[in-house]
């Protein structure tokens, strides 16, 4: 199947109108998610499975996964909001225990070699961009960059890559992606031939069993997720590095491993009990 879910960024409402009206209309979840997969069924090859005699269609178990994937998404979400409300309150009810966001900055700036100078690869290539820009759509390259023929933006696990493309690309079919552990390919297959937009190295590895991709509007939209949680201060070995100094590194609560939770859950349960011996003296 050529249309894969995109992993968009949490908190992307913006079919949400639509989906409250369709819910009202159906009357409950379990009604709401029959219409989302029968709209599934019908009109899209998301349950034909792919083969060598059949292009269309996910390989076995894939499109199982995917949704499997996305739930636990929003179910770890939905536990890590509530964490970070109870460390709100903490927080607040005492103002010398450090916020949780005091807690949890990750940086590894000091591990990586950045060059402050790099010979560019690619023909009419500029320097480095900045990290925000008033002009564009700050999500786009947020502690990334623009590029012009793309832009990127990552988090401490992974990376959104966005590539325009023309208007006579309406379709999934009408596009070829590839992605390796340290390379990415992308072209558009049209009948005069194909026109590759992207063909770059890495300079880390990502996880291909877990990267999507999909065509939204004018625009293919990559997720990689990162083999090691890095900052990486270029998308490609050839791009020109951003300047790391800028990167947003703090790690909101929503974004933390189970393990972390479990760590910042220890330091709460000491320091309440810490509380509790201070007051009884």
């Amino acid at each position: 199947m050529q249309i894969f879910f995109f992993s968009f960024t949490m908190g992307n409402n913006k079919h949400d109108q639509l989906f409250l009206e369709i819910l009202k209309e159906d009357r409950s979840i379990v009604t709401f998610l029959d219409s989302v997969f029968g709209f599934l069924y019908r009109c899209t090859d998301f349950y034909q499975h792919q083969n060598d005699s059949q292009k269309i269609g996910f390989p076995a178990g894939v499109a199982n996964e995917v949704v499997q994937k996305m739930f636990l998404r929003y179910e770890k979400q939905t536990q890590y909001e509530k964490q970070a409300a109870i460390l709100g309150n903490i927080a607040s009810s005492n103002s010398n225990i450090p916020s949780a966001c005091q807690e949890v900055v990750v940086s590894d700036n000091a591990d990586m070699d950045v060059q402050s100078t790099v010979e560019s690869k690619g023909e009419g290539a500029v320097e480095g961009q900045t990290l925000k820009s008033e002009e564009k759509d700050c999500s786009e390259i947020y502690n990334g960059d623009d590029r012009g023929n793309y832009r990127w933006s990552q988090t401490i696990h992974d990376i959104d890559v966005f590539i325009p493309v023309k208007k006579d690309i309406r379709k999934a079919k009408q596009l070829k992606v590839k992605i390796d552990s340290l390379h990415l390919k992308v072209e558009t297959l049209q009948p005069n031939g194909s026109c590759i937009l992207i063909d770059h190295t890495f300079p880390h590895k990502v996880k291909p069993d877990e990267c999507l991709w999909s065509l939204v509007g004018e625009h293919v939209q990559v997720n990689l997720e990162k083999k090691e949680e890095q900052w990486w201060d270029r998308l490609f070995s050839s791009d020109p590095p951003i300047d790391t100094k800028k990167i947003d590194t703090v790690v909101m609560a929503s974004e933390l491993s189970q393990e972390e939770h479990m760590k910042i859950e220890e330091l709460m349960v000491n320091q309440e009990k810490r509380q509790q011996f201070s007051s009884a003296i």
